[in-house]
């Protein structure tokens, strides 16, 4: 495998004892989920220097189930040390004070599978076979010892069983400080505010369309869900998710790894995101065509990916081949339907949804406040969020005109800027436009500025301001800047 997305033994053997035994449940998680089945039988957590009775991650799945590989058996522990575990200490492990451990002989009663496994461990053949002999040693004189299968999981065995699974690689890098510029695992993408266990608000009114817009029946959000994940689980599938910015695109992908929501989650240890803002290192393309000359499958999500860019990417993933299925996202809505693309159309929420939003992340606001934002917002949860957060405990926003409201939102306790809100105004007329260059035939900050009453220098200026209040997005070259008519935009998608 390339270094470009690999893992070492020696990243295994950085990892402290908190996140190697993380990691072994994350895996044993991932390997399940890999084969259709339920994660709950993966128990881990709690304190690592908690009395664990010997295991520090089980797995106990009905009989009958077909398991093998990393996961020998039905009923697998595993025993988790940073240290290396020689003769000795094996020993001491499995028999303190000369008596096998209860769980290592419930495992054998149940023809289970015991497992140590050492980030340190020795990565030679022969200290390899001594540690697996000592194991076997240790089961002298225990009742159904020939039933027990054991093994020792040493750091390099243990850097190919990520290998297999691409979100814990980038996991793992994060954790040992060597993480890859602008990728992450699976986790909280649409903002740190909310962790991955915020529970995804189901809105019965919210639309999503396949196949674009055009004449195209609207689907409930589980049902929609459960069908982006059918695609998504198969590598050369390409969908592209489009919609309006702050219809919640983000936080939708987020959900088709939530193995709460419709049936079916896509195994999280899969999933492999960027957002194009963050500028991510390697550039996708070539991220893509690295996992898959390796053979390695992966779910990966670009958002804020521009057109061109998803074109490349849907030639790279689609080949034959390919062991790689991409979702993109993108804010910019267009007619076109790139050829081997399935598109997907996320509409507005529904005012509903928005307030359980604002008062899940705003408790202190009353119930009057709440639902006077969320009709405010227009369907736009990045609206609704920034109204919301203007709001003072003691303060009311009911009662308050459309204008007012706006002018709460867009000072954002500021002082009035004339010049800024006709900077905005200007800017709000298109989708998305091209935001650094100042002249030039490709330049569209000059056109936009002389609606403005301005010149390009100054609406430049402007856009960093209302990035800076989260007014405006920005993904590479290009800004968007929905909140200044609650995005109802009007025109082309281009000056």
């Amino acid at each position: 495998m390339s270094t470009i997305f690999d893992v070492a033994p020696d990243e295994i053997a950085q990892l402290n004892d908190v996140d190697l035994r993380e990691l072994v449940g994350r895996l044993c998680e991932a390997e399940l989920a890999s084969r259709g089945l339920s994660t709950a039988a993966v128990t881990w957590g709690g304190k690592q220097t908690a009395v664990d009775g010997g295991l520090d991650v089980r797995v106990a799945l009905p009989a009958g189930t077909p398991i093998d590989g990393y996961i020998p058996r039905l009923l697998t522990g595993f025993q988790v040390k940073t240290p290396d575990m020689a003769r000795t200490q094996i020993l001491a492990e499995m028999r303190p004070r000369g008596a096998i451990r209860p769980v290592i002989q419930e495992l054998a009663n149940e023809r289970g599978a015991y497992i140590i496994v050492s980030s340190r461990g020795s990565t030679a053949d022969i200290a390899l076979r001594n540690r697996r002999n000592a194991l076997r040693e240790a089961l002298v004189g225990v009742a159904n010892a020939d039933q027990l299968e054991t093994d020792f999981f040493d750091r390099t065995r243990l850097a190919s069983w990520v290998r297999q699974h691409p979100g814990l690689i980038t996991w793992v890098k994060e954790k040992v400080g060597r993480s890859l510029v602008g990728w992450r695992p699976y986790g909280p993408w649409s903002g740190p505010s909310e962790g991955v266990e915020a529970e995804y608000l189901l809105d019965d009114k919210l639309r999503i369309h396949f196949g674009g817009c055009n004449g195209v029946a609207a689907q409930s959000v589980v049902d929609a869900i459960d069908k982006l994940r059918e695609m998504l689980v198969h590598p050369r599938k390409v969908v592209r998710l489009v919609g309006l910015s702050g219809v919640g695109k983000t936080r939708l992908v987020q959900a088709l790894f939530d193995s709460r929501i419709g049936s079916y989650p896509l195994p999280p240890s899969l999933a492999v995101y960027t957002n194009l803002s963050d500028n991510p290192d390697p550039q996708p393309v070539g991220f893509a065509s690295d996992l898959i000359a390796n053979r390695t499958p992966a779910v990966l999500i670009i958002d804020n990916c521009p057109p061109d860019l998803h074109r490349r990417l849907s030639d790279v993933c689609a080949a034959s081949g390919s062991t790689v299925s991409v979702l993109t996202v993108e804010y910019d809505v267009r007619d076109d339907q790139p050829e081997g693309t399935e598109v997907v159309t996320l509409d507005t929420s529904s005012p509903e949804l928005i307030k359980k939003l604002v008062r899940r992340r705003f408790p202190h606001l009353s119930e009057v406040n709440a639902h006077t934002i969320a009709d405010a917002s227009g369907g736009n949860a990045r609206i609704a969020i920034a109204l919301a957060e203007t709001v003072e405990r003691s303060e009311t926003v009911v009662g308050l005109s459309d204008d007012e409201l706006f002018q709460r939102l867009f000072r954002q306790r500021n002082d009035p800027n004339d010049a800024l809100l006709h900077a905005a105004q200007a800017c709000s007329l298109v989708y998305s436009f091209q935001g650094e260059a100042l002249s030039g035939d490709e330049a569209e900050l000059p056109r936009l500025a002389e609606l403005a009453g301005q010149t390009p220098q100054e609406l430049y200026r402007h856009v960093g301001e209302l990035l800076r209040r989260d007014l405006a997005q920005q993904r590479g070259v290009w800004r968007a800047v929905p909140a200044a008519r609650y995005c109802k935009p009007a025109g082309r998608s281009r000056p």
